[in-house]
């Protein structure tokens, strides 16, 4: 005969539902996660930062190329021109430029501004995160003035006189392009970083890195599912829609 052991049912019942059971997270890491993880418009639906850094080594491969292999002038104008179109692309209607799709350099790290900001401003921001939010920013800042004097260069250099001129110019958007990825050493004191100007993308991202790592409590790779189907209600308030039973998966990120 067979005996109800109760004990036995209680741990079998609690690890059933321990394992169907789904964390929902914070508002302010989905917000992260949309920087480091995926964002539904990007290529491939990678993380706005992911995408940044990305569009910037393309850009100073473009840029090296143009400023280095000792082409024509005609070569020099095709491979800045790919330079500026990975870097800040930018579509007008009627005189006015519009920021959207295809994301460059500049309108990706715009996006994760927006999402880093939104973060902080969150009810479950941890004050980890909200100094962070406000700190990255100002730490943007140089990158988005390169991307625009990179496209100034760019125009430059399409309507140069000589060889000359446009390898001449070609070289200083090259090391534009350089600091957009890699940082520069502006004060010239051995660290890059130190300061607002001097960033790059790789230090944005070292920096969010290390804030994660400060996260208490800890933060984890937000699913696909959450960071897709996060919404803003009429009233400014950041929900997620009804979750289906079946929804599940996990996304690759930071």
């Amino acid at each position: 005969m067979w005996v109800l052991n109760l004990p036995l049912l209680l741990i079998l019942l609690t690890l059933l539902f321990s394992g169907c059971t789904v964390k929902v997270p914070t508002i302010a890491h989905t917000h992260i996660g949309h920087a480091t993880t995926a964002w539904r418009n990007t290529p491939e639906q990678k993380g706005l930062l992911v995408v940044a850094e990305e569009q910037a080594e393309l850009a100073l491969e473009h840029a090296q190329s143009a400023a280095t292999k000792g082409g024509g002038i005609d070569q020099i104008r095709t491979e800045v021109a790919q330079a500026v179109a990975v870097t800040n692309p930018q579509k007008t209607s009627g005189g006015v430029v519009k920021v959207e799709p295809p994301f460059g350099v500049k309108q990706a790290l715009v996006g994760a501004i927006d999402h880093i900001t939104f973060a902080g401003n969150s009810e479950d921001a941890t004050q980890n995160v909200v100094r962070f939010a406000a700190e990255f920013p100002a730490n943007s800042t140089a990158i988005l003035e390169r991307c625009d004097l990179i496209s100034l260069l760019g125009e430059d250099i399409a309507v140069a006189a000589s060889l000359e001129e446009a390898e001449i110019l070609a070289r200083e958007l090259a090391i534009l392009a350089r600091a957009n990825l890699d940082g520069l050493d502006a004060d010239e004191n051995g660290v890059i970083g130190n300061k607002p100007e001097e960033y790059g993308l790789r230090q944005l991202r070292d920096q969010l890195e290390t804030m994660l790592v400060r996260e208490d409590p800890p933060y984890t790779t937000v699913t696909h599912w959450y960071l897709f189907n996060l919404v803003q209600l009429p009233s400014g308030e950041w929900k997620f829609k009804e979750r289906p039973a079946n929804a599940g998966g996990n996304a690759s990120g930071y």
